[in-house]
């Protein structure tokens, strides 16, 4: 009964998902659906008239009565089958409509389930990724395409079986009843059966058949291709392959098997029914109660009361689809989105959206209070009532050891995750609340994205009003010292940064930086008031990435910006230092500030600062780092 009534549930869903995306051609296709099923039930009972007229038109000769009742029911049975497949046609052509549409709007449903919340958390949640992955694997899939365009052809179908089982009722209703309910109980069992492997892919087998995929790519992707040959790893990959996808799959074949009784015992009453009803239909056509029209006729409606039945890859694509989509409105709902958007999207596809704007222009005041957060999967706080605050126009340089909270520090500035407790604020607003506030900060993280796009593309993202004005992009890219990179592409801007595109190219680890560099400056244009370098240069060595720092630094003067560096001697330049640590206040378990100042202050007084500098400038030093770096003073 469960099974039954989610089957339903699962089909009003995709019915109002055909209606959010095309009311009008949904309705278009309702309607040529029946009026197709309808042509297929004359074309039965036309070709059962026209067969019962045949005996007495070629008794009576050419221009009897007899004759004219012939001719005039071939014409209708020829009508009928004219007809049908016009009306499968125009339907077919609405239907590749209705598709289209559709898809657009539950891949703009997917979409929003990794963007439209602005936080991340859900992203880094392993159930919520595994389930996301699922569902996106499954839309790739041709089944769940087709499903969609089999939405119309299954509904004509039953409703065709609808009209046969009215025409062998007209012979005996309990029997037409009988064979219907036979190939009803067949689909219903058989629906079942592929629900539930369709479920198992989705939700039982998501994470193992995520590890067998990740382990697929590096197989026969170009990324791991030198060290799977230098390590010889290509046995050991393969054996992990089929491990995985094995152990992925158990579940769904124990149950593919487990569950085949009920279908074979189906096809069993399935055809003992048919059988005796064939034989009743037999014992009354002898006995002289049915006509030869009629005995054709009930015949014809008989085999078409399969329409009630299984209907192979259609209804498994269906079965597919629903699956996936159903999935998709729960996850939706997990994470706070309504199941449905509020209607299917106007604007045309591939259009570009309507560019953020922001209220206020200009360095940003930062003000943070008691600030508290921790990560769902850690019991003890990563920040622990943090207070911060840095005036509009002030460089600041966030340091500490590894762990201490300082990138976790900027995600909540971001509002990519809000605070348990506490405040933060960018010139008064809440950035985990409000979007026009979260506009005003601009960051460059370590692990910072290369677009497979031009480059026109990949600085102009920084610029939410002026991705195309060529002067704020080139600025940017002059400020980040990338002008001889542009000289040197072939196409310009238009360059694809990708050697996987033909007149596509890469760049080397230090051009990326300078274009994510200016990607950041080019958000100034865009109205970003908050400019943070988390850590972007990690993989360059102490002087390039002093350098670099000391360049920003220069170009954002007047600016408010926030350095987050392990090397201490990139971010001496800064105008304020704030270390953040495990306090000396028992009841405080996380991070907060532990000294406040600027290079010379804090060097001064020789606290932890300073303590981390001179053991760095060690370092450096007899690695033979040159002494303009590692210089304390």
């Amino acid at each position: 009964m469960h099974r039954h009534t989610e089957a339903i549930r699962r089909y009003v869903l995709h019915a109002r998902l055909l209606w959010r995306a095309a009311p009008v051609h949904s309705v278009l296709s309702l309607f040529l659906v029946v009026a197709g099923a309808a042509s297929s039930t004359f074309a039965i009972i036309a070709t059962g008239h026209l067969v019962g007229a045949l005996p007495a038109a070629v008794k009576a000769g050419v221009g009897s009565q007899a004759a004219d009742r012939a001719w005039w029911w071939l014409a209708m049975a020829a009508a009928a089958y004219v007809l049908g497949p016009l009306v499968k046609a125009a339907q077919n052509a609405v239907a590749q409509v209705v598709s289209a549409r559709y898809l657009r709007l539950v891949f703009g449903m997917v979409a929003d389930v990794g963007t439209a919340p602005h936080g991340i958390a859900h992203l880094e949640n392993p159930e919520v990724a595994g389930r996301l992955d699922a569902i996106k694997r499954a839309m790739r899939d041709w089944t769940f395409v087709s499903g969609v365009d089999w939405t119309w052809s299954l509904l004509s179908i039953r409703l065709g079986g609808v009209g046969s089982l009215i025409v062998v009722a007209t012979w005996n209703w309990w029997a037409a009843l009988l064979a219907a309910g036979s190939h009803a109980l067949l689909a219903k069992v058989y629906g079942a059966w592929i629900g539930t492997i369709f479920d198992d892919l989705l939700e039982v087998t998501g994470n193992q058949r995520r590890q067998a995929s990740y382990v697929r790519d590096l197989m026969t992707g170009a990324p791991a291709a030198k060290e799977l040959r230098l390590f010889g790893l290509a046995d050991w990959l393969v054996h992990r392959y089929s491990t995985a996808w094995r152990d992925a799959m158990t579940v769904v074949w124990r149950n593919r098997y487990r569950n085949l009784r009920p279908i074979l015992a189906a096809c069993a009453i399935m055809l003992v029914v048919n059988a005796g009803v064939f034989a009743l239909l037999a014992r009354d056509a002898s006995a002289g109660t049915v006509s030869l029209a009629s005995l054709v006729t009930v015949v014809q409606a008989l085999l078409a009361l399969e329409a009630f039945g299984s209907l192979g890859d259609g209804q498994s694509a269906l079965a597919r689809n629903t699956s996936a989509t159903s999935m998709l409105v729960a996850l939706r709902g997990r994470i706070g989105l309504s199941g449905l958007p509020p209607r299917s999207p106007a604007e045309p596809v591939g259009a570009d959206p309507e560019p953020l704007r922001t209220a206020r222009t200009g360095a940003a005041e930062i003000d943070l209070r008691d600030v508290a957060f921790h990560y769902p999967t850690r019991t003890e706080p990563t920040l622990d009532r943090l207070s911060l605050h840095v005036p509009a126009g002030q460089s600041v340089a966030i340091v500490g050891v590894n762990g201490a909270g300082k990138s976790t520090l900027i995600k909540l500035l971001c509002g990519l995750y809000p605070p348990d407790s506490g405040t933060i604020r960018i010139d008064g607003g809440d950035p985990s609340a409000d979007e026009a506030t979260r506009n005003r900060v601009a960051v460059i993280f370590q692990d910072f994205v290369r677009y497979q796009l031009p480059l026109r593309d990949n600085v102009g993202f920084g610029a939410h009003t002026r991705h195309d004005d060529e002067a704020v992009l080139a600025r940017a890219l002059g400020d980040a010292g990338g002008t001889t990179l542009l000289d040197r592409l072939d196409h310009g801007w238009d360059t694809v940064l990708s050697a996987e595109y033909a007149e596509g190219t890469d760049l080397s680890g230090g051009q990326w930086q300078r274009v994510a560099l200016a990607r950041a400056l080019a958000a100034v244009a865009g109205g970003a008031g908050v400019l943070v370098l988390d850590e972007p240069t990690a993989a360059l060595d102490v002087r390039a990435e002093a350098a670099l720092f000391d360049r920003f630094l220069e170009v954002t003067r007047g600016m408010t910006t926030l350095l987050v560096s392990h090397r201490l001697s990139s971010v001496r330049h800064a105008d304020r230092i704030v270390v953040i640590g495990p306090t000396d206040d028992p009841a405080r378990t996380g991070t907060g500030i532990i000294e406040d100042g600027s290079h010379e202050e804090l060097m001064a007084a020789g606290g932890a600062y300073a303590r981390m500098f001179s053991l760095q400038a060690a370092r450096f030093a007899a690695a033979g780092a040159s002494e303009t770096a590692v210089d304390p003073r």
